[in-house]
Parts: structure tokens; C-alpha cells; sequence
């Protein structure tokens, strides 16, 4: 490996380069599919408007949704789409109902250790917010602080009190400010009487497919048609507009799996090309065809190993960089992290790679005559 420097460090970096590529798109994709396959939603329904997301329902429609008997209990979402000072630090902000949003998000708020003193401090202030830790630790807040949102959507800017920082169990779900449902209305009169989505808790998750038929069948024909879903159904329609975004990972993993391939065949049948007289040299002296086919195997191997190696770690320190940096403007890249499951299927797909691309020239110049690999002396 050494006889070659240049030759070395250049395999090692398109190896790295390759296994980093791979294993950033792998866990995207894994991150975007947690993202739509949360188990702790599987009692929750969102009903929005048929027409989509951009229109809103009357909150009127409560009413009926809360008669169901198989619903527990039931709360109004309408993201605000504010910032704090500037537009570039945006985050996710919710006008919500917060008489009943720990409740139907409790396991969002479980690892939070809410006490009720802090909950009716929040209930009370009509001007009240509560803010993830993540997003507080990012801006420096604590509770008592006054933060200024400037609206883009609704053309008001509340100035809200701080009332709780909580904790979640994922980082995803801490950046998030949620605020009073009234502030929303007051400062938007037009608005009042109307909210973006309700959200649905179920006291047993398999009454949802027959409460979401019931439910759109009653609103058919309305001036206000709704469309009901699960919430990992709503939150894979947000991965859908995005496109084909498995077909398109899966692809260029598999353009770069090739490449690599290519690469790395084409350089280690260049080496044992080289060493087509060491080979012969080394079986006149007794060494068995198997010994020596292991030895270039070897090389291979650890060749890509070590590059596979680089290519993780750079990985790694990558997707602490992207939390940091998108967390916040996109929530669930606050949970993109490397796997150790897919670290493994990376690192031994580079590996099979190295014995695949290693073999076969390896194996052609173990099989030549000794007296042809000899004729070079």
C-alpha cells in the first residue's frame, strides 16, 4: 500500500468520499421515514381542509368532531409562520388551543416534567408561550422572557411572555413555540371563528379508519370539505412534495456503488498487475495459491475499510453539523443522526466492494503459470 503513496491516498479519498455520500443519504431517508412513522401518533387524527393546507375550516366543525364517541379530546392548530428579529432565524410557531394542547400531545410533552403551578401560570397569561429547550438554548431564553414575533402569514406581530420551556423525547418536537389560540383572533378579527387543522385524539386507534369516513362523509358537499388522516399520513404528505425522494436516494446510492466499484476494481487490477512477478516468485517458493490470494484480498479490504472509516466519521460530524444549523428551520432534521445499523451496512457494503473488486484480478494472477510470471526477471 505503500509503494505507492499517491495511488494509495487517492483510492482512500474516493472510497470515503463514496461511503460518506451513501451513508448521509441513508440515514436522510431513514430520518424522513421516522418522521412519517411515529408510534406515539398512532391514536391521532388531523382533519384540515380538502382543498389543502392554504384554506381553513370553521371552528364550528368542533362541534360535530368533539360528539364522536370515539374521540377523547380535541385540539386547534394554525401555524403562524412568525420570526424572532430576523426572517433567516425562523422556527416552527403555532397559534393552538392551550386549554387542551398538553393534552392531546402528551406524549410529545411526557419527558417535559411539567408541575401544574407552571401549567396554570401559562394558562392564565392570555399572552403566555411555551418554547422547546432546544429553540430556548439557541436564543438565549429563559422563562419570564418577552419574545417579539413578527408575522409574514397574519399581518400582526405579538410580543408573547415566556411561561414554560419544556422537554421532549425527541429534539425535534423542543423547536417549537406554541402560543394562545385568542392572541391569533384578536389580533386578526377576520380570522376568528376559524383554525388551520384540528387535531384528533382516539381512545383506541382502531376506530380511525371508520371515524375518518364518518367524518368526511358528514362535511361532503359543504361549502368547507374536509380530509381526514392519520398523522403519519399528514406528515408524509409534507415528505411527498418533495417528490420521489426514496427513488431518488436509492439511485444515486446506486450510481455511486457503481462508481466506487469501478474505481476501486480498476486500481487494485493496475497493482496486481505490477506484482504479476512477485506473485510467481512468491509461489516457486512454496507458497500456496490460496496464501497469496489471501494476502492481495487483504490489501483490498483494508484499503477500504480504512477509507469506509474516514467516510463515517465525516459523516458523523456532518449530521451534528446539520442539526445544529437546520434543526431549527426544519424540525425533523433536529433527529437526523448516523445509525449505527446503517454505520454497519455502509462500512460492510465498502467492504464487500474491496474483496469483490480484489478477487477477480487477484485470483487471474494466481492462476497464471509460474514460469509466464517469471518471464519479467
Amino acid at each position: 500500500m505503500t509503494r505507492s503513496w499517491v495511488r494509495t491516498l487517492l483510492v482512500l479519498g474516493t472510497v470515503a468520499v463514496s461511503v460518506f455520500l451513501i451513508t448521509v443519504l441513508q440515514s436522510l431517508l431513514t430520518t424522513l421515514d421516522s418522521m412519517s412513522n411515529n408510534p406515539n401518533s398512532s391514536n391521532r387524527l388531523v382533519v384540515r381542509h380538502k382543498s389543502g393546507l392554504t384554506q381553513v375550516l370553521p371552528r364550528s366543525y368542533e362541534n360535530y368532531l368533539r360528539q364522536q364517541p370515539e374521540v377523547e379530546t380535541i385540539c386547534g392548530l394554525q401555524w403562524f409562520g412568525g420570526y424572532y428579529k430576523d426572517p433567516a432565524n425562523f422556527f416552527a410557531n403555532f397559534a393552538s388551543d392551550e386549554a387542551t394542547l398538553f393534552d392531546v400531545f402528551r406524549e410529545e410533552f411526557g419527558a417535559a416534567g411539567i408541575t401544574e403551578s407552571q401549567l396554570k401560570e401559562y394558562l392564565r397569561d392570555g399572552t403566555g408561550c411555551i418554547v422547546g429547550e432546544s429553540l430556548a438554548q439557541k436564543n438565549g431564553w429563559k422563562v419570564g422572557d418577552v419574545v417579539p414575533l413578527t408575522g409574514t402569514i397574519f399581518p400582526i406581530s405579538p410580543r408573547l411572555t415566556i411561561r414554560l420551556i419544556f422537554k421532549a423525547r425527541k429534539p425535534s418536537d423542543e423547536n417549537v413555540l406554541h402560543f394562545h389560540y385568542k392572541v391569533l383572533e384578536e389580533g386578526v378579527p377576520r380570522f376568528k371563528g376559524r383554525v388551520g387543522t384540528f387535531w384528533l385524539r382516539l381512545k383506541r386507534p382502531e376506530d380511525i379508519p371508520r371515524l375518518i369516513e364518518r367524518i368526511d362523509r358528514h362535511f361532503a358537499n359543504s361549502a368547507n370539505e374536509t380530509l381526514s388522516e392519520t398523522e403519519n399520513a399528514f406528515n408524509l404528505s409534507f415528505v411527498k412534495m418533495l417528490g420521489n425522494i426514496n427513488g431518488i436516494i436509492q439511485g444515486i446510492s446506486v450510481a455511486v456503488l457503481v462508481a466506487v466499484l469501478i474505481v476501486t476494481a480498476g486500481t487494485m487490477a493496475m497493482v496486481i498487475r505490477e506484482r504479476t512477478t512477485e506473485i510467481a516468485v512468491f509461489r516457486a517458493m512454496g507458497f500456496r495459491t490460496g496464501q497469496v490470494l489471501s494476502l492481495q484480498l487483504a490489501e483490498g479490504a483494508l484499503l477500504v475499510t480504512l477509507g469506509g472509516l474516514i467516510g463515517t466519521l465525516l459523516a458523523v460530524l456532518v449530521a451534528g453539523a446539520v442539526r445544529g444549523v437546520m434543526g431549527t428551520v426544519m424540525p425533523f432534521f433536529a433527529d437526523f443522526a448516523i445509525a449505527p445499523r446503517t454505520m454497519l451496512l455502509c462500512m460492510g457494503t465498502g467492504l464487500a466492494i474491496g474483496l469483490i473488486s480484489t478477487f477477480i484480478p487477484a485470483y487471474a494472477a494466481t492462476r497464471k503459470p509460474i514460469t509466464e510470471g517469471l518471464k519479467t526477471l
